[in-house]
């Protein structure tokens, strides 16, 4: 039996990578040793997974036989879970306000279209940020038509996660006050103004390949809205879709349901869930996304433009055009208009942040108690939650709200997999799936902040530590 040290055997990995390739040959690598959690809810201590092709061969404890000719990797004292899913993100978006201008308004000096140019043209940054986080799949429910062009382009890309896309967003808002966030004649916010429209739309972008049809919000007194939209999800039926909905009142979560919605992104924040709702949701089997740290994130972003942004990035996975931008946060404050009423401001945020906190808290519990599938989502992109490290902060505010650490690791993978609609391929460890998991120094069934102990990440067999930038 051939056996490697750890490091050797990452450096012949990492070697591999440049080939872009899910598979280079059939070498055979064995994991040994670590706590391993499937994503299922089962753990198996002193675990045994057995890699090859970019998949998983077989999985199990002393019982599994090792192959002679097996790359052996000893990881005792560690721990193993499926790579982690952040079930809503943004590539439109930068965790700045350059990418959010109806929040603050920079464009004066960071063109908006020149940005969206650059992201389209290299989204690679953010890629490796999630990657190098420990997300291996991710979901971009809102963005310009080339977001599903990169679902395509990042499954066979061993340096970015999996991506699913869902491409443009429908909205009942008008299209003169949506095009803040357009770039003509590429448009991610699109005015749903008729059924003729929606219809159209929903065969347009599923023949392109989204895996989601996207409503930005509702307006349930608009009857020519409501109308359109019933058309649009009789069509999503039709076309094999599913209907995503951005729904943070109780009413407008309702009836999304009652329009066959599969995911719901976002929390109800207007007030506590009630037994309705809770029976509409476990009925349905409607995907709960709760973004919990997506509302504070703003605040976040605005105290920087006086005050440093806090940033907890040890193994320096934030792209460089984010870290220089957040560096120089504060020579942005002169955008702000009403500077003089700016402490107020923050303060009063704050203040309307601790109240939705409580609800948005309140009810992830509700759901989770009944047994709702809830899935880990950031809302990333938006200004404050930035890609890939924000998915930690949501997962501890997760477990701050009281959901067990335990139980956040099948949140935090299995479901969101759920959610891009590839939980056949990915989202748990179990033989015949993608080799897609990370390793942990500490126990994340203890405590959710331990996934910050994240040392290495693989995806589709291969390993690689966090802590090193990839070689693109």
């Amino acid at each position: 039996m051939q056996r490697l040290s750890f490091l050797p055997l990452l450096g012949i990995l990492i070697v591999a990578a440049c080939t872009q390739s899910l598979s280079t040959d059939s070498e055979i690598t064995v994991l040994q040793g670590a706590t391993l959690f499937d994503g299922t809810g089962n753990s198996i201590s002193n675990s045994v997974i057995i890699l090859q092709d970019g998949k998983i061969s077989a999985i199990g404890g002393a019982e599994i036989e090792i192959p002679e000719n097996a790359n052996l990797v000893d990881v005792s004292g560690k721990f193993i879970t499926p790579g982690l899913v952040d079930a809503h993100v943004h590539f439109s978006q930068t965790g700045f306000f350059d990418g959010r201008p109806d929040a603050l308004d920079i464009r004066d000096t960071l063109r908006f279209d020149s940005l969206q140019a650059r992201l389209k043209r290299n989204p690679f940054p953010y890629l490796e940020s999630y990657l190098r986080s420990g997300v291996t799949a991710v979901y971009d429910v809102g963005g310009y038509d080339w977001t599903i062009d990169l679902s395509k382009s990042a499954e066979s890309n061993l340096n970015a996660p999996h991506v699913a896309a869902a491409g443009p967003l429908l909205t009942p808002f008008n299209q003169e006050r949506l095009d803040i966030f357009n770039v003509p004649p590429d448009r991610q916010m699109l005015a749903l103004t008729s059924p003729e429209f929606g219809r159209e739309y929903v065969q347009k972008s599923t023949a392109m390949g989204s895996t989601g049809i996207k409503i930005w919000s509702l307006n349930l007194k608009d009857s020519i809205f409501m109308q359109s939209l019933r058309a649009v999800a009789e069509e999503v039926k039709t076309q094999r879709n599913q209907l995503i909905v951005h729904a943070t009142n109780l009413d407008e979560a309702k009836e999304s349901i009652r329009l066959g919605a599969k995911v719901l992104v976002h929390s109800v924040d207007d007030q506590v869930l009630d037994e309705e709702f809770i029976q509409m949701a476990k009925e349905s089997g409607v995907i709960l996304c709760p973004t919990l740290v997506v509302v504070p994130g703003y605040s976040i972003a605005f105290k920087s433009l006086q005050a440093e942004f806090p940033l907890n990035d040890p193994n320096l996975v934030v792209d460089s055009e984010t870290r220089n931008m957040l560096e120089v946060s504060q020579s942005f404050f002169k955008y702000y208009k009403g500077s003089e009423k700016f402490e107020d401001m923050v303060k009063k945020t704050e203040e309307a942040d601790e109240k939705l906190k409580s609800i948005m808290y309140a009810n992830l519990m509700l759901l989770y108690k009944a047994g709702v599938s809830i899935a880990l989502s950031t809302d990333a992109g938006n200004p404050g939650t930035l890609h890939g490290l924000s998915i930690y902060d949501e997962l501890e505010a997760m477990q701050k709200a009281g959901i067990p650490a335990k139980d956040l690791i099948q949140m935090a993978t299995q479901n969101g997999a759920k959610a891009m609609r590839r939980s056949d391929d990915f989202g748990t460890l179990e033989v015949g799936k993608m080799a897609d998991l990370i390793i942990l120094d500490k126990d994340p069934s203890v405590d959710a902040s331990n996934f910050r102990s994240i040392t290495h990440v693989m995806r589709g067999g291969l390993l690689r530590p966090v802590n090193v930038p990839f070689e693109q």
